[in-house]
């Protein structure tokens, strides 16, 4: 389970540029031909995040009973009234705010049988949208992606500094911003606000706006 854990949350990918089909073609030409290539090819799908439907290899709808055989046990969260955030960190993440990825559960229906994914977030730039689009990006390459983003709200962190929250919410995905920088990216299901959910995946920070 470690293995896949550390696979969702720290592996690197390597993308090899495609090599110019005309070999006989200026370096010039080959440079060109090898950036377009690069920047269309296929992500691991161990990586891929679709908006609306899943990141990497857990889906919105999942059962959670498979997740935790995905990822093992999670490192922290947050329960109450059957719904929760289960919070796994990367082990090889470096600096104060390890790597993470929280998936956001409650039953699925009224017989409280089943708990499924209703949230995924990331902060791991190695995840990535089929278009590139990754945590670290400023707020302009964002609304290139994703033009209907709406600012939803801002908050103060443990650390004094303004987080804002970003939502498409017709397409299913959410951001934070620090800095000019997205920190995370959340997956929630379309036509639901990224905020929507019951618990507050860190009641540390102070909502400001």
């Amino acid at each position: 389970m470690k293995n896949v854990k550390f696979a969702l949350l720290g592996l690197s990918i390597s993308l090899a540029a495609c090599q110019s089909a005309n070999k006989n073609g200026e370096h010039k030409t080959d440079s060109v031909s090898n950036r377009k290539s690069v920047k269309t090819q296929a992500i691991d799908e161990r990586f891929l995040i679709v908006a609306g439907k899943s990141i990497g290899e857990i889906f919105l709808g999942e059962n959670m009973e498979q997740v935790g055989e995905k990822l093992g046990r999670p490192d922290a969260g947050d329960a109450a009234m059957g719904k929760a955030w289960g919070i796994w960190y990367s082990n090889d993440s470096t600096g104060k705010h390890p790597n993470e990825i929280a998936v956001y559960s409650s039953y699925r229906d009224t017989s409280m049988l089943v708990k499924d994914v209703k949230q995924i977030r990331i902060t791991s730039d190695q995840f990535k949208t089929q278009d590139g689009l990754a945590t670290g990006t400023t707020m302009e390459e964002t609304k290139n992606k994703f033009p209907a983003i709406e600012k939803l709200s801002a908050y103060l962190n443990e650390d004094k500094d303004t987080i804002t929250v970003y939502d498409a919410k017709k397409e299913g995905i959410g951001f934070e911003f620090l800095k000019g920088k997205s920190i995370s990216i959340t997956v929630h299901p379309v036509n639901t606000p990224v905020n929507a959910t019951y618990l507050t995946l860190h009641p540390e920070w102070k909502l400001i706006n």
